[in-house]
């Protein structure tokens, strides 16, 4: 079951009861204040790279569309005692097609200009893993967590791996999706922004459901409803609407 849903872009952004479309487009994402507000207070969120605040706030607005926690102008230490009291083992499995590599970039600039002074905060986010660390303390997300290179933004990987661990895997609710960071004004234009849904065996938090969804393991193909789903994309319009 696909129980939330969360995307930012540089053209809007939302969940799954907002009633609108994720829309992409050339640009830099905009966190919105809502989850910006909720994130800061007391966190290490305005310590992170561009790259790792876009996955960061994504999964936030996911985890709120499942009804995992509200996030509207409370305190840090409120919305972490939240999910620390959540006992479910929550799984973040995640795509990239960009990786961090523009912090690496940022980052070897620092080395350049004096190696003495390279960048200590920058180092910590060189790596696309860095993300995963930081969603799983922010939001208690106890289960497995792994991040997927795709050559191409689709989240077919990472949403198989997500399905196969709710069939035989020890998680029942799983967050998966992709977050992505592209340079702008480059040769082949791809858009930067996250997209993430939650998906459970069984209702734990909210009795409203997006869609049902269906995997077949021999094709790797997904459906709701028989309408079949090649990527995160096309999902994300059937149960937008």
């Amino acid at each position: 079951m696909v129980t939330g849903l969360g995307w930012i872009s540089a053209v809007n952004s939302g969940c799954g009861t907002d009633k609108q479309r994720p829309r992409w487009d050339e640009g830099t994402p905009t966190i919105p204040a809502s989850i910006l507000n909720s994130l800061k207070g007391g966190s290490r969120f305005g310590r992170l790279d561009l790259f790792s605040q876009i996955g960061v706030a994504t999964v936030g607005l996911a985890l709120q569309d499942a009804g995992y926690f509200q996030a509207n102008h409370l305190a840090a230490a409120e919305t972490d005692r939240q999910l620390r009291d959540n006992a479910t083992s929550i799984a973040l499995i995640s795509s990239t097609t960009s990786s961090c590599n523009l912090t690496d970039r940022e980052f070897y600039k620092t080395v350049q200009n004096d190696p003495g002074l390279a960048s200590p905060g920058l180092f910590v986010y060189t790596l696309a893993t860095s993300f995963l660390g930081e969603a799983a303390l922010r939001f208690s997300l106890t289960g497995a967590s792994m991040a997927v290179i795709e050559p191409q933004p689709h989240a077919g990987a990472p949403l198989a791996l997500a399905c196969e661990e709710l069939i035989s895997g020890d998680d029942e609710v799983v967050v998966t999706g992709f977050w992505n960071l592209f340079e702008q004004n480059s040769a082949a234009p791809r858009f930067s922004g996250a997209l993430f849904l939650v998906l459970e065996k069984e209702l734990k938090k909210t009795t409203r459901v997006h869609a049902v969804l269906s995997y077949d393991p021999e094709t790797k193909l997904f459906f709701v409803k028989d309408q079949p789903c090649p990527d995160i994309f096309s999902l994300s319009e059937l149960i937008c609407g």
